[in-house]
């Protein structure tokens, strides 16, 4: 293959994994400023209620179809390259299937023990909320083929977009719901002298908003599939192919692909169910009930969507780069796959690192700007989690590579270490330490770590990749410092009389501006990396023309 046809594949990789990237991103602040208000509306015991409903519903669904988007992108991305458009077609219909049945199947499981499941997380009243989330997973199990079929095709664009979509439309109804239900809530509980009902019907309301988001999100799936059905159909009528795959081995492939990415993002996403259900248990026994509930609001409510925002970035950059790997791994290209490794991991660390430090000198600024609390106990969260940052996001792209390698079984194996020694360090912190919440946010930052370093590992065993540290890590870090260190003089001086959103806006504005001249006149950034964000195609080359930027490495 030419040059020119590696950098043109190379640069359509980081193109559509910036795009999804950026949607990620943009999901997860959207998701932020619906938290704000919704904080506002529910509460922090609304949060704790609406956070056990999520977990239980992350749970199911993860088991149910979680894996349903990344199996079908890869399974279908690797009979578009060898050009078998009508295998690929018969797996977007036998998943199709798989999906309405695992999504009817879960939805009613969900809605039937919500209440058992809700007690057993120690948050009764969750179950509310979660009785209105269970048909999500119906929609939602539907809607992942969709948009696997899209990513296997190599356009992340329906996905992007769907993911908006869903987000404005579930940040709509998700407030006024939660704002009208909370008023009825507050009549029931009047009448069952209970006045937790409020936040319990405000949560409920808050989850109303998924279900809507999803199935306008899938509706609009479903029409951009019809209006480009018939192009895919000529490709499948063109398709010389012979030996086309049988029923029962297409459901058996399927399987085999959809059980260890199921089992490996269960081992992540149980370590948040276990979180929360070790700390309520331990805080009871400590005496510490009322506390437990108002401290994983703010954990849940404040910390872990504002360091979501980041790491929504190397969980998009990880999901894009599964199809491209597993076309690479087949043609056995291993120099072109440590190629993309290694550049999609340095501009995961080119975000991660100067979010992580901008978090932790701007924690209490952050929590002031967005939530208009003063409360100790959301910075503090930050500046311990704040590593986590770069660590999860770490973590989460490397599983993406893993997977992407057809090296299923390694992130399970990694997951269920780190989830040991997460729970051990949990565990002793709780019990035998008066860190209660904080203990939850710097044990995980343990469990990251350790699946950092395995993913690592393995993936140097299987194409032979050597983690590159002085551009991937040392120059971001440099860059990160400056800037952390001028935002924290620059706060001193503009915080001595109380906060100010101005002045905190101002510090943000200014933080990234610095970080981003520091990279550029330090060369820590590439034109080609710079052209991977979305909109940076034009900067770059004018960077370029000014001799402020490389073209190449």
């Amino acid at each position: 293959m030419s040059g020119d046809g590696k950098q043109s594949k190379f640069n359509n990789f980081i193109v559509q994994g910036g795009i999804l990237a950026l949607a990620g991103v943009l999901v997860r602040i959207l998701g932020l400023f619906k938290r704000i208000p919704l904080t506002y509306i529910i509460g922090d015991l609304g949060n704790s209620y609406y956070s056990a409903a999520y977990e239980i519903y992350n749970i199911v669904l993860t088991i149910s179809s979680y894996a349903i988007p990344l199996s079908v992108s890869k399974l279908v991305a690797a009979r578009v390259n060898k050009g078998q458009y009508k295998n690929a077609d018969k797996i977007f219909k036998c998943t199709l299937v798989f999906a309405l049945v695992m999504g009817l199947l879960s939805s009613s499981f969900v809605f039937i023990f919500a209440r058992s499941l809700s007690e057993g997380m120690n948050e009764p009243m969750s179950y509310l909320p979660l009785r209105v989330l269970a048909p999500t997973l119906f929609i939602v199990a539907i809607m992942g083929v969709f948009r696997g079929f899209f990513q296997g095709q190599g356009n992340m664009v329906p996905t992007a977009t769907s993911q908006l979509l869903e987000q404005i439309i579930l940040i709509c109804v998700s407030l006024s719901s939660a704002f009208l239900l909370s008023a009825k809530g507050e009549k029931v509980g009047k009448l069952l002298q209970n006045e937790h009902y409020k936040n319990a019907y405000g949560a409920a309301g808050a989850t109303l908003g998924c279900s809507v988001g999803a199935a306008c999100a899938l509706a609009f799936l479903i029409l951009i599939y019809r209006r480009n059905s018939s192009s895919f159909k000529r490709k499948v009528m063109r398709d010389p192919t012979d030996r086309i795959e049988s029923t029962g081995y297409v459901f058996k492939v399927l399987i085999f692909t959809i059980i260890p990415v199921v089992i490996s993002a269960t081992v992540n996403n149980i370590s948040n169910f276990l979180d929360q259900y070790i700390h309520n248990r331990i805080m009871v026994e400590k005496g510490l009930t009322e506390i437990k509930s108002i401290n994983w609001g703010i954990y849940s409510g404040k910390y872990l969507v504002l360091i979501g925002v980041p790491i929504a970035m190397s969980s998009a950059m990880g999901a894009s780069s599964v199809p491209t790997l597993a076309g690479i791994m087949k043609r056995k290209a291993y120099d072109e796959a440590r190629d993309k490794i290694g550049r999609v991991i340095r501009i995961t660390m080119m975000v991660s690192i100067p979010c992580a430090m901008g978090i932790f000198v701007l924690a209490g600024e952050i929590m002031y700007l967005l939530f208009s609390t003063t409360n100790e106990t959301g910075p503090i969260l930050l500046r311990v989690g704040a590593a986590g940052i770069v660590l999860f996001s770490f973590s989460t792209l490397t599983n993406g590579l893993l997977q992407g390698m057809s090296k299923l079984i390694k992130p399970i194996i990694h997951g269920l270490i780190a989830l040991a020694v997460h729970v051990t360090i949990l565990i002793c912190l709780l019990k035998f330490t008066d860190l209660n919440i904080y203990a939850v946010a710097l044990s995980n930052n343990f469990f990251s770590l350790i699946i950092c370093i395995l993913n690592v590992f393995a993936i140097s065993r299987t194409v032979g990749y050597r983690q590159e540290y002085i551009k991937t890590f040392i120059y971001p870090l440099v860059s990160s410092l400056i800037m952390g260190g001028i935002l924290f003089a620059m706060n001193k001086l503009l915080m001595r009389n109380g906060y100010s959103r101005i002045f905190i806006l101002l510090e943000i504005i200014v933080g990234a501006l610095i970080y981003f001249v520091v990279m550029v006149v330090s060369k820590g950034i590439t034109a080609t990396e710079l052209s991977a964000v979305p909109g940076g195609t034009k900067l770059s080359a004018l960077l370029v023309r000014l001799h402020l930027l490389r073209d190449e490495e």
